[in-house]
């Protein structure tokens, strides 16, 4: 980007284009550009995806490794199962973790070591293996349209990584979820003064600002597009949050999953 910055001196339009760039990262991008800001006109849409249903799924900080772990296995198979022809991305932070879930899914584990990334990559698309588990290095780039679900079994780093990363979904358009299962009291915490302030946005994303039930659209607004001030919950025409849906959100996937096994999932897990 410093060195792209030096077709300033070229005095010619030029056009910068980006899916995720929050406000608050706007000045450093000028200032490497060598551009001021009343030279450019900025354009921003909307980040967090209109037809994504976003949820957040929090057990119990006492429930054993073991037992999370089912958790995440049944709302996994759960996901493939109400969404037969789309595809399921889980994401979690450790190699060991992504590996480990991946043997018990039979799909591959996807991470910055493994070797054959294209060719797991290449199965996932023509849909040989419909789910696939990933650390971050699953992340831009990814352009598959029919991903159904993209499932978090831990904290994200940081609110820009979580939206790129559920951002994953519903490529095509049509309705799509990103769920995240976490457990409380398991975020880790902050090496510096810049990840305690990422760590706290995650925190209100999750657990609601000041601890009191937020949209999650508002959360995700307020980071990505500074637009915290026009809404207080999920819209007409987007696919309503949990926090949004309410007593709803169980209603609902109680239908969806009546004929199934394993029954309902609930928004929260002790």
């Amino acid at each position: 980007m410093q060195r792209l910055g030096k077709l300033a001196a070229a005095e010619t339009q030029m056009v910068m284009l980006t899916a995720t760039l929050p406000p608050s990262e706007e000045d450093e991008l000028f200032r490497r550009m060598y551009v001021e800001r009343e030279q450019v006109a900025l354009f921003r849409a909307a980040t967090a995806r209109t037809n994504v249903a976003y949820r957040v799924i929090k057990v119990g900080k006492e429930m054993k490794k073991k037992e999370v772990g089912e958790i995440v296995l049944g709302m996994v198979r759960q996901k493939l199962r109400k969404h037969k022809q789309g595809k399921v991305v889980v994401y979690g932070n450790s190699v060991a973790k992504v590996k480990e879930l991946a043997q018990k899914l039979d799909c591959h584990a996807y991470h910055h070591k493994a070797v054959g990334k294209a060719s797991m990559l290449e199965d996932f698309a023509a849909g040989r293996k419909r789910v696939i588990v990933a650390t971050s290095a699953l992340g831009m780039g990814v352009d598959i349209p029919d991903i159904r679900c993209i499932v978090h079994i831990d904290w994200p780093f940081t609110v820009l990584d979580y939206a790129q990363e559920s951002g994953r979904a519903g490529r095509d358009g049509l309705r799509s979820e990103a769920v995240i299962i976490v457990q409380e009291g398991q975020q880790r915490p902050a090496e510096d003064k810049r990840e305690e302030v990422e760590q706290r946005l995650v925190g209100a994303y999750v657990e609601g600002v000041d601890g009191a039930a937020t949209c999650r659209r508002v959360v995700l607004d307020g980071y990505l597009d500074r637009r915290e001030t026009e809404r207080v919950a999920c819209k007409k025409g987007e696919e309503k949050c949990d926090v949004c849906r309410g007593a709803d959100d169980e209603e609902e996937e109680e239908g969806e999953s009546e004929e199934e096994e394993g029954g309902s999932e609930e928004s929260s897990v002790n």
